[in-house]
Protein backbone atom coordinates (compact mmCIF):
# COMPACT_ATOMS: atom_id res chain seq x y z
CA UNK A 1 0.00 0.00 0.00
CA UNK A 2 1.20 3.49 -1.05
CA UNK A 3 1.02 6.06 2.01
CA UNK A 4 1.68 9.73 2.67
CA UNK A 5 3.18 10.92 5.80
CA UNK A 6 1.95 14.37 6.79
CA UNK A 7 2.25 16.76 9.87
CA UNK A 8 0.23 19.38 10.57
CA UNK A 9 2.37 21.75 13.56
CA UNK A 10 3.49 18.53 14.83
CA UNK A 11 0.53 16.30 14.73
CA UNK A 12 1.76 13.67 12.41
CA UNK A 13 -0.35 11.27 10.60
CA UNK A 14 -0.25 8.23 8.06
CA UNK A 15 -2.46 8.74 5.28
CA UNK A 16 -3.62 6.19 3.09
CA UNK A 17 -6.10 6.24 -0.18
CA UNK A 18 -8.67 3.64 0.55
CA UNK A 19 -11.35 5.24 -1.64
CA UNK A 20 -11.43 1.37 -3.37
CA UNK A 21 -12.00 0.25 0.31
CA UNK A 22 -9.01 -2.09 0.69
CA UNK A 23 -8.23 -2.02 4.17
CA UNK A 24 -9.27 -3.50 7.56
CA UNK A 25 -9.85 -0.82 9.75
CA UNK A 26 -10.83 -2.79 12.54
CA UNK A 27 -7.16 -4.44 12.87
CA UNK A 28 -5.94 -2.42 16.03
CA UNK A 29 -2.93 -4.56 15.90
CA UNK A 30 -2.17 -3.50 12.68
CA UNK A 31 -2.35 0.31 12.82
CA UNK A 32 -0.57 0.51 16.17
CA UNK A 33 2.25 -1.07 14.31
CA UNK A 34 2.36 1.34 11.76
CA UNK A 35 2.16 4.12 14.11
CA UNK A 36 4.89 3.24 16.62
CA UNK A 37 7.81 5.05 16.30
CA UNK A 38 10.27 2.60 16.87
CA UNK A 39 9.11 -0.32 14.83
CA UNK A 40 7.01 1.10 12.19
CA UNK A 41 6.65 4.65 10.42
CA UNK A 42 5.61 6.34 13.34
CA UNK A 43 2.58 8.63 13.72
CA UNK A 44 -0.04 10.23 15.69
CA UNK A 45 -2.89 8.35 14.28
CA UNK A 46 -3.53 7.39 10.44
CA UNK A 47 -6.14 8.36 7.90
CA UNK A 48 -8.20 6.95 5.50
CA UNK A 49 -9.09 9.24 2.44
CA UNK A 50 -12.67 7.03 1.25
CA UNK A 51 -15.29 7.93 -1.21
CA UNK A 52 -18.50 9.40 0.02
CA UNK A 53 -21.55 9.23 -2.42
CA UNK A 54 -22.68 12.85 -1.02
CA UNK A 55 -19.27 14.72 -0.76
CA UNK A 56 -16.40 15.14 -1.93
CA UNK A 57 -14.51 12.57 -0.10
CA UNK A 58 -14.93 10.79 3.24
CA UNK A 59 -12.38 11.12 6.33
CA UNK A 60 -11.70 8.11 9.14
CA UNK A 61 -9.74 8.19 11.76
CA UNK A 62 -7.72 6.38 13.67
CA UNK A 63 -5.62 7.12 16.71
CA UNK A 64 -2.03 5.66 17.50
CA UNK A 65 -3.73 3.03 19.72
CA UNK A 66 -6.18 2.00 16.46
CA UNK A 67 -9.10 3.37 17.87
CA UNK A 68 -11.75 5.07 15.60
CA UNK A 69 -12.50 8.60 16.82
CA UNK A 70 -15.00 10.74 15.38
CA UNK A 71 -13.04 14.01 14.32
CA UNK A 72 -9.69 15.11 14.30
CA UNK A 73 -8.95 18.59 13.12
CA UNK A 74 -4.92 18.39 11.98
CA UNK A 75 -5.96 15.41 10.35
CA UNK A 76 -8.62 17.08 8.29
CA UNK A 77 -6.13 19.78 7.51
CA UNK A 78 -3.63 17.39 6.49
CA UNK A 79 -6.04 15.02 4.14
CA UNK A 80 -7.70 18.48 3.18
CA UNK A 81 -3.66 19.54 1.51
CA UNK A 82 -3.93 15.75 0.22
CA UNK A 83 -6.84 15.32 -1.64
CA UNK A 84 -6.02 18.55 -3.17
CA UNK A 85 -3.24 16.64 -4.53
CA UNK A 86 -5.20 13.53 -5.93
CA UNK A 87 -8.52 15.09 -6.11
CA UNK A 88 -7.19 18.42 -8.00
CA UNK A 89 -10.58 20.68 -6.80
CA UNK A 90 -11.12 23.25 -3.79
CA UNK A 91 -12.42 23.62 -1.91
CA UNK A 92 -13.57 20.47 0.16
CA UNK A 93 -16.99 19.13 1.55
CA UNK A 94 -16.06 15.77 3.33
CA UNK A 95 -17.93 13.32 5.76
CA UNK A 96 -16.30 12.41 9.06
CA UNK A 97 -18.06 10.40 11.99
CA UNK A 98 -18.63 13.61 13.74
CA UNK A 99 -20.93 15.27 10.45
CA UNK A 100 -19.79 17.43 7.44
CA UNK A 101 -16.68 19.37 7.42
CA UNK A 102 -14.93 21.72 4.65
CA UNK A 103 -11.51 22.66 3.65
CA UNK A 104 -9.75 24.46 1.57
CA UNK A 105 -5.48 24.77 0.80
CA UNK A 106 -5.50 28.85 0.65
CA UNK A 107 -3.16 31.24 -1.34
CA UNK A 108 -0.18 31.25 1.52
CA UNK A 109 -0.15 27.35 1.53
CA UNK A 110 -1.61 27.19 4.54
CA UNK A 111 -5.07 24.89 5.09
CA UNK A 112 -8.04 25.97 6.52
CA UNK A 113 -10.87 23.67 7.77
CA UNK A 114 -14.42 25.36 8.87
CA UNK A 115 -15.12 23.75 12.03
CA UNK A 116 -19.03 24.45 11.82
CA UNK A 117 -20.29 22.38 13.90
CA UNK A 118 -22.06 24.54 16.67
CA UNK A 119 -21.05 22.45 19.38
CA UNK A 120 -23.17 21.62 22.50
CA UNK A 121 -21.01 22.39 25.39
CA UNK A 122 -22.72 19.98 28.57
CA UNK A 123 -22.99 21.63 31.20
CA UNK A 124 -19.87 20.09 32.99
CA UNK A 125 -18.25 21.11 35.81
CA UNK A 126 -14.36 19.66 35.70
CA UNK A 127 -12.63 22.42 37.97
CA UNK A 128 -12.23 20.20 40.50
CA UNK A 129 -9.76 17.72 38.61
CA UNK A 130 -7.54 20.58 38.53
CA UNK A 131 -8.38 23.01 41.05
CA UNK A 132 -4.87 25.18 41.13
CA UNK A 133 -6.35 26.80 37.11
CA UNK A 134 -7.69 30.12 36.72
CA UNK A 135 -10.84 28.73 35.08
CA UNK A 136 -12.15 25.85 33.70
CA UNK A 137 -14.05 24.61 30.32
CA UNK A 138 -15.10 21.44 29.11
CA UNK A 139 -16.04 20.98 25.36
CA UNK A 140 -16.90 18.42 22.90
CA UNK A 141 -15.40 20.18 20.19
CA UNK A 142 -16.07 16.74 17.93
CA UNK A 143 -14.01 15.15 20.34
CA UNK A 144 -14.34 16.03 24.62
CA UNK A 145 -11.49 18.41 25.67
CA UNK A 146 -11.02 19.56 29.29
CA UNK A 147 -9.45 23.01 29.17
CA UNK A 148 -7.33 24.99 32.14
CA UNK A 149 -6.28 28.13 32.03
CA UNK A 150 -2.70 28.46 33.97
CA UNK A 151 -0.53 31.27 34.70
CA UNK A 152 2.55 29.39 33.19
CA UNK A 153 1.85 26.56 30.28
CA UNK A 154 5.57 25.68 30.25
CA UNK A 155 5.72 25.00 34.03
CA UNK A 156 3.11 22.51 34.20
CA UNK A 157 4.22 18.56 34.96
CA UNK A 158 1.64 17.79 32.06
CA UNK A 159 1.89 14.19 31.73
CA UNK A 160 1.32 13.66 35.74
CA UNK A 161 -1.40 16.22 35.90
CA UNK A 162 -3.33 15.31 32.62
CA UNK A 163 -3.73 11.28 32.99
CA UNK A 164 -6.08 11.28 35.91
CA UNK A 165 -8.07 13.56 34.31
CA UNK A 166 -7.97 11.87 30.82
CA UNK A 167 -9.48 8.46 32.83
CA UNK A 168 -11.97 10.66 34.93
CA UNK A 169 -14.86 7.97 35.57
CA UNK A 170 -17.29 11.19 34.13
CA UNK A 171 -15.82 10.83 30.39
CA UNK A 172 -17.14 7.15 29.57
CA UNK A 173 -14.33 7.49 26.62
CA UNK A 174 -12.10 9.26 28.09
CA UNK A 175 -11.09 12.93 27.40
CA UNK A 176 -8.21 15.08 25.92
CA UNK A 177 -6.76 17.45 28.22
CA UNK A 178 -5.29 21.31 27.41
CA UNK A 179 -3.46 23.54 29.31
CA UNK A 180 -3.10 27.49 28.03
CA UNK A 181 -1.75 31.00 29.32
CA UNK A 182 -3.04 34.49 28.02
CA UNK A 183 0.60 36.14 26.73
CA UNK A 184 0.19 39.95 25.25
CA UNK A 185 -0.61 39.33 21.79
CA UNK A 186 -1.56 35.09 21.41
CA UNK A 187 -2.30 31.66 23.65
CA UNK A 188 0.34 29.82 24.32
CA UNK A 189 -1.41 25.90 24.93
CA UNK A 190 0.07 21.83 25.33
CA UNK A 191 -2.45 19.32 24.89
CA UNK A 192 -2.02 15.92 26.32
CA UNK A 193 -4.12 13.36 23.58
CA UNK A 194 -5.96 10.26 24.49
CA UNK A 195 -5.23 7.76 22.37
CA UNK A 196 -1.57 8.73 22.09
CA UNK A 197 -1.55 9.08 25.92
CA UNK A 198 1.32 11.65 25.42
CA UNK A 199 1.62 15.01 25.03
CA UNK A 200 1.04 16.04 21.25
CA UNK A 201 3.16 18.97 19.55
CA UNK A 202 -0.63 20.25 18.33
CA UNK A 203 -4.52 18.95 18.51
CA UNK A 204 -6.78 21.15 16.28
CA UNK A 205 -10.18 19.87 18.27
CA UNK A 206 -8.22 21.07 21.31
CA UNK A 207 -7.09 24.58 19.83
CA UNK A 208 -11.21 24.98 19.02
CA UNK A 209 -11.85 24.40 22.87
CA UNK A 210 -8.90 26.19 24.03
CA UNK A 211 -9.97 29.22 21.56
CA UNK A 212 -13.62 28.74 22.64
CA UNK A 213 -12.38 29.24 26.72
CA UNK A 214 -10.79 32.14 25.47
CA UNK A 215 -13.98 33.76 24.18
CA UNK A 216 -15.85 32.74 26.94
CA UNK A 217 -13.70 34.19 30.03
CA UNK A 218 -11.93 37.23 28.54
CA UNK A 219 -14.31 38.29 25.15
CA UNK A 220 -15.30 38.02 21.93
CA UNK A 221 -12.06 38.28 19.02
CA UNK A 222 -12.07 38.10 15.45
CA UNK A 223 -9.37 36.49 15.36
CA UNK A 224 -6.70 34.39 17.82
CA UNK A 225 -3.20 32.78 17.79
CA UNK A 226 -2.68 29.77 19.30
CA UNK A 227 1.05 28.97 19.78
CA UNK A 228 1.90 25.12 20.33
CA UNK A 229 5.08 23.17 20.55
CA UNK A 230 4.50 22.36 17.04
CA UNK A 231 3.84 26.11 15.73
CA UNK A 232 1.41 28.87 15.68
CA UNK A 233 -2.25 28.60 14.48
CA UNK A 234 -5.15 30.70 14.27
CA UNK A 235 -8.32 30.40 14.95
CA UNK A 236 -10.90 32.91 13.20
CA UNK A 237 -14.76 33.65 14.55
CA UNK A 238 -16.87 34.58 11.39
CA UNK A 239 -20.61 34.13 10.08
CA UNK A 240 -21.12 31.64 13.34
CA UNK A 241 -18.50 29.08 12.14
CA UNK A 242 -14.99 28.56 13.52
CA UNK A 243 -12.13 28.23 11.19
CA UNK A 244 -8.86 26.64 12.03
CA UNK A 245 -5.60 27.64 10.27
CA UNK A 246 -2.18 26.64 9.88
CA UNK A 247 0.87 24.88 8.24
CA UNK A 248 0.95 21.33 6.60
CA UNK A 249 3.67 19.48 5.04
CA UNK A 250 4.42 16.23 3.45
CA UNK A 251 7.65 14.93 4.22
CA UNK A 252 8.10 11.88 2.55
CA UNK A 253 5.74 9.69 0.77
CA UNK A 254 6.10 5.74 0.49
CA UNK A 255 5.23 1.96 0.06
CA UNK A 256 4.58 -0.42 2.78
CA UNK A 257 3.93 -4.28 2.68
CA UNK A 258 0.87 -4.49 4.95
CA UNK A 259 1.65 -8.41 6.00
CA UNK A 260 5.12 -7.05 7.87
CA UNK A 261 2.91 -5.05 10.13
CA UNK A 262 0.46 -7.59 11.14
Amino acid sequence: MKFWKYQANGNDFVIFDDRKSTMDKDNKKLFRNICDRKYGIGADGILFLESSPGHDFKMTYLNADGGEVDMCGNGARAIVDLASKLLAKKPFSFETKKGIYEGEVLEDGTVCVSMNELYDVESLDVSDLYSEAKNSYFANTGVPHCVYQVEDVNSIDLVSIARPIRSDHRFSEGTNVNFYEVQRDKVKMRTYERGVEDETLACGTGTIAVALSYVLHHGEVEELSIETPGGLMKVQFRDKKRFLIGNVSNPFTGEIEISNFL
